[in-house]
């Protein structure tokens, strides 16, 4: 069953290699899993509340073992410490209808 992902980002824009480190890394990770970015949103404005981050992506894969493939992968493992400077907010969550 295809499971979808969303991501909250806000990228750190003082660190532009970093960033592009972080999705030479994980983008092949994410395609050989089978997962596709099916929607990218900028968050504009908050209406109530505070701004979660500023970047929004839907993302799917066919299946939870899909999603674990990519995260609990050793390349992913690694990549963490640049992920943590390319972001400055960084939230990844399985999400359902």
């Amino acid at each position: 069953m295809a499971i979808q992902v969303i991501a909250l980002v806000t990228v750190n824009d003082d660190e532009p290699q970093a960033l592009a480190a972080y999705i030479a890394a994980t983008f092949p990770l994410m395609e050989k899993a089978g997962g596709k970015i099916l929607r990218r949103f900028t968050v504009n404005e908050v209406v109530v509340g505070h701004k979660p981050a500023k970047s929004v992506m839907i993302i799917e894969y066919p299946s939870r073992e899909a999603v674990d493939l990519v995260f609990e992968s050793e390349i992913y493992r690694n990549i963490i410490p640049i992920r943590d400077i390319a972001f400055l907010d960084y939230h990844v969550s399985i999400v359902s209808d």
